[in-house]
């Protein structure tokens, strides 16, 4: 690949919108900031009933989720339901464990296992945030979704976005 090429592939995804449900205000923060530090536009809802309200008139092109939030349902019947849903299953999404409890790590083989059944693109444990980290697991992901069937999905939300 090319020098420009490869600019060109790092531009493609550096204006990302990013849907974030994220309870805890100190992580919210963070992981905001982590993310518009690399371009992304990041949408922050505290609840999964909001997340649907947004993903019903919004594009994103990346979901990412408190693993344990607790507002408004669980995250395993938001992530059914997202790829479950013919106009958003394409959009990779992420659960997040930050500063994870005892209980949380102990019980996190079974979400792993969980999630991966249900769809989820990754998860990401950080015992304290990483910026840099959350950057590093999240920008290949936005660089797949830009390139994975394009064509498909500009076609899908010319459709969905006109009307």
């Amino acid at each position: 690949m090319s020098a420009t090429n490869s600019v060109v592939n790092r531009l493609a995804f550096m204006s990302a919108q990013i849907l974030a449900l994220i309870e805890s205000p100190a992580t919210e923060l963070a992981v905001t900031e982590s993310l518009s530090r690399s371009g992304h536009s990041v949408l922050v809802v505290p609840t999964f009933p909001k997340a649907i309200g947004i993903l019903q008139g919004v594009h994103v092109d990346l979901i990412i989720s408190d693993v344990h939030l607790e507002n408004g349902g669980n995250v395993f019947d938001f992530l059914k339901w997202v790829k479950t849903n013919p106009l958003l299953g394409f959009i990779p999404f992420v659960l997040l464990s930050c500063e994870p409890t005892i209980l949380a790590m102990y019980l996190e083989d079974g979400i792993k296992t969980s999630a991966r059944m249900l769809g989820a693109t990754k998860y990401i444990r950080m015992n304290t945030f990483d910026s840099d980290e959350l950057r590093q697991q999240i920008d290949p992901l936005l660089s797949e979704a830009n390139h994975d069937d394009s064509d498909i999905k500009t076609a899908i939300f010319k459709d969905r976005w006109v009307k």
